[in-house]
């Protein structure tokens, strides 16, 4: 609601409290009332009911504005929507508001008024004073937004005004019969209607919340109700005849109000005003005022009637909603993302800021959904958004777009419901980021999975095939140099056998490395055939395999206590076996000594795999896990370069890291790690 709108609102309030004073009926009270509201331009129509408990119905008694007197009673047992939010505010005695559809009005005449003025919110205010429901009063409007908290509460507080002066005109309407023939024997009829006028007018004025007050021509005080002497915390009579100086206005204060007086006498037309005023008990406050003219016979200005109002938790709360709106503001200039408005039930797009992604909406719109969402997804995102109505939980989904070019794009939707005091949905704020890149990132990198799931199955059935294909010529070439050697040895000179003997070593480690070359293509792995493998069963098992090299080496190798973790039982031990073996191998001089442990760090476990051999210079350490990279000839060592880098693929496929720290002549230490699985302690044992 704007700042206009309120003071509006104010208004017309103001309005139906001064329409009170002079009426004598309750039928008076009930036709002035809605008079007052529907001439507005805030109201399309107002009516008031009587209650019936007994028959459980609303009677009609006043009405102005759409087809007046055309309306219906309620009978709060039918299902329509005013039976429903008329049976919610006489059940709880509180203001209701809700929706009215158009073709609910049962008059042709209202129908047609409805649906030229789209009537959207009606609200019902029981008319309740000391617990006795007098009835009940209806309005519509056709704002976007209804009613909000501010203009509920005011509304609710001239509930019990009308009621108030429906029982004053009750009370006098009861006094005893007898006194009230003598007295309407004595006193003509304008005596009569003088005196309620005057009771009626005490009663309001001093059951109202806001200042009510009276100036002569020389700016003194002539009237002042409870309200305004509890504000300057003095008696009637300590503030009644003195000027506004002499009850303690300030002198700027009080010549403003002056100044204000004589342009009410000079024109005989209202002034309004706001202004901060010091509350004795509340502190400071800021106050809505209007100074109107009191006019005598010939038309002259007697005196200047005031009303004022507190209206600090409504500046407060206005003063809130900028910060906020500001806030919100700066957030949509800052965001790059789409950001939007909707209604409490989302039939209505308020706002959307499209980013030059989608087309923006300045104006409420109800096709928001045809007009932005894909078809396909229409129904998605609508059982989403009644998921996130019913729960008042944040809406969230990705789903497809019609962009500001007519192509279609991706969107990841996130809206968060704003609730009022009493927790209902008031409007969804939500914003929205453009994602047909990622998803284009998503289905490129689909595509490229999908291309290297084939390669590397393609890469397999070659490395089967390929080596199947070379290892028979290789053992034909190996068995028929054994078979010349078995033959003509006798006749062959040293050259000859020497010839043949490195044409079959030549051979046989041709066919080791073609070996090493198929367990390489074969180390692949799927999380899911993972399970938990004890390590201390994996190295036994290792050791087992290296056996006789562990004899002949005079090898001893000591470990730790070993976890269990998630992974390949056949890859682990692999990767033990090529750690051990290496250490064996490049041990020097003396019989290896190998140490093997590991230590939980940041949700994984270090594996160490320590030896007291020849060492590696630093400078080759990131070089050897590459295939068939060998830091020594095949005369010196044995090998065939790819044991190491089986080890790297074999670690990289369990989700870890492998790495090297040695110095030439100071042994190595081989590190490795996989992901935690279950953490178990440590101990020394020796084989």
């Amino acid at each position: 609601m704007s700042r206009g709108e309120r003071h509006s609102i104010n208004e017309v309030i103001g309005e139906v409290t001064r329409a009170l004073i002079p009426n004598i009926t309750k039928n008076e009270i009930r036709q002035r009332t809605c008079e007052q509201f529907a001439a507005s331009e805030l109201y399309s129509f107002a009516w008031i009911g009587c209650y019936d408990p007994e028959k459980e119905e609303v009677i009609p008694s006043a009405s102005a504005g759409i087809a007046e007197n055309t309306l219906t009673g309620i009978t709060l047992t039918e299902e329509s929507p005013r039976a429903k939010l008329t049976k919610e505010a006489v059940r709880t005695r509180e203001l209701t508001v809700g929706r009215y559809p158009v073709d609910d009005p049962p008059s042709e005449d209202r129908r047609d008024r409805a649906h030229k003025h789209d009537d959207r919110t009606c609200a019902v205010i029981p008319l309740v004073y000391e617990e006795t429901l007098h009835g009940v009063l209806h309005l519509a409007t056709d704002r976007s937004h209804g009613f909000d908290a501010v203009e509920r509460e005011s509304l609710a507080e001239l509930g019990v005004t009308i009621a108030y002066a429906f029982e004053n005109e009750a009370s006098s309407a009861n006094t005893d019969s007898t006194e009230r023939k003598e007295t309407e024997a004595e006193m003509t009829k304008v005596t009569v209607e003088s005196e309620q006028e005057r009771r009626l007018y005490e009663t309001i004025i001093s059951s109202t919340p806001d200042l009510v007050y009276a100036f002569d021509l020389d700016y003194r005080f002539i009237f002042a109700n409870d309200a305004l002497l509890e504000m300057w915390g003095q008696t009637f009579e300590e503030s009644v005849g003195k000027t506004l100086r002499e009850n303690g206005y300030e002198p700027w204060h009080a010549e403003m109000h002056e100044r204000e007086i004589d342009q009410v006498v000079e024109t005989k037309e209202p002034v309004r005003g706001e202004v901060a005023f010091q509350h004795a008990e509340r502190g400071h406050r800021i106050y809505d005022y209007i100074f109107a003219p009191v006019l005598n016979e010939e038309g002259e200005v007697e005196a200047v009637a005031g009303t004022t109002r507190d209206v600090t938790e409504r500046k407060e709360a206005e003063e809130a909603l900028q910060e906020s709106e500001e806030r919100f503001r700066a957030l949509v200039t800052a965001s790059s993302d789409v950001v939007y408005r909707m209604s409490p039930d989302w039939t209505e797009m308020h706002h959307l800021e499209g980013k030059e992604f989608i087309a923006d909406t300045r104006e409420s719109t109800e096709d928001w959904l045809d007009r932005y969402i894909h078809p396909d997804d229409q129904e998605r995102v609508m059982e989403a958004i009644d998921e996130a109505i019913r729960t008042k939980s944040i809406f969230e989904l990705e789903h497809q777009v019609e962009q500001v070019d007519g192509s279609l794009g991706w969107t990841f939707s996130r809206a968060v419901p704003m609730l009022d005091e009493d927790g209902d949905i008031v409007e969804w704020v939500g914003m929205a980021s453009d994602i047909t890149e990622r998803k284009e990132y998503e289905r490129k990198l689909e595509q490229t999975n999908a291309q290297l799931r084939r390669s590397n199955a393609e890469l397999k059935r070659f490395a089967h095939a390929a080596s199947h294909d070379l290892q028979e010529p290789l053992r034909m070439v190996s068995s028929y140099l054994q078979l010349l050697e078995n033959r003509y040895g006798d006749t062959l000179d040293a050259d000859a056998k020497e010839f043949i003997e490195f044409a079959v070593d030549g051979a046989d480690r041709m066919r080791e490395m073609v070996d090493a070359l198929l367990e390489y293509s074969r180390i692949h792995t799927n999380e899911k055939d993972f399970e938990p493998i004890d390590c201390e069963t994996v190295l036994e098992e290792a050791m087992e395999n290296l056996q006789m090299a562990i004899a002949e080496s005079d090898a001893t190798i000591t470990s730790d206590e070993l976890p269990t973790v998630s992974g390949d039982e056949r890859q682990l031990i692999q990767l033990f076996q090529n750690l051990l073996d290496n250490a064996i191998t490049y041990a020097g001089d003396g019989p290896p000594t190998v140490h093997v442990s590991a230590e939980r760090r940041d949700g994984e476990w270090l594996f160490s795999v320590r030896d007291d051999g020849i060492g590696i210079d630093p400078a080759e350490t990131d070089d050897i896990f590459e295939v068939f990279n060998r830091l020594h000839t095949p005369d010196e060592y044995e090998g065939t370069g790819i044991g190491l880098a089986i080890c790297k693929r074999i670690v990289t496929t369990h989700d870890g890291r492998i790495w090297v720290e040695s110095d030439p002549g100071e042994g190595t230490t081989f590190f490795f790690t996989i992901p935690d699985s279950i953490a178990e302690g440590t101990a020394q044992k020796e084989w």
